[in-house]
């Protein structure tokens, strides 16, 4: 029995039928490889680093990409476990503000004042989970923006700070280019 997939239709029966038909050969594909836009790309993380230096301080370095290139930003704290994560947010801040720097030169746009300023970073738990929110300051010329991020520590604290910023980041920076 020959079975046309478009016409069957779905009933409810007492009687099991088993009908089996050979799989039709499929057409190949072309599948491309399609790259984001610079409008669609996103700053990725490509690592970081931090370093321990003598009298309880630490550095930090952040390194990020976006359409290709790389930019690495740091910063430097005390280490203390809040100051140590703030410390990790201004080195991704740092990085980011690296990124829009090179972006504008590239574009040949007038860039004006960018300054990213952190305004915190707290350590929440909800849902049995724990998680880093983190408010940044955006400064263009005189307009101020409020950008917060979010992410669950999964791994290193460290790491969740850095995506959390990133994610505060994100539209901000895109919308400028």
């Amino acid at each position: 029995m020959e079975v046309t997939y478009r016409k069957i239709s779905v009933a409810q029966s007492s009687d099991a039928v088993k009908v089996e038909k050979e799989p039709e050969p499929q057409k190949p594909v072309l599948i491309e490889k399609i790259l984001p836009s610079r409008s669609e790309s996103r700053i990725l993380l490509l690592g970081h680093q931090v370093e321990t230096e003598r009298g309880r301080r630490v550095k930090v370095a952040v390194t990020v990409e976006w359409t290709g290139d790389e930019y690495t930003g740091e910063a430097w704290g005390a280490d203390l476990p809040r100051s140590r994560l703030e410390t990790v947010a201004r080195a991704t801040l740092s990085a980011i503000e690296e990124t829009i720097l090179a972006q504008a030169q590239e574009q040949e746009r007038p860039v004006g004042s960018v300054t990213l300023a952190l305004d915190g970073v707290k350590v929440l738990e909800a849902f049995d989970r724990t998680y880093i929110l983190v408010g940044v300051n955006a400064v263009h010329d005189r307009d101020v923006v409020t950008l917060a991020g979010a992410s669950p520590v999964e791994g290193t604290q460290e790491r969740a700070v850095i995506l959390a910023t990133l994610q505060a980041t994100h539209r901000w920076v895109r919308g400028r280019f």
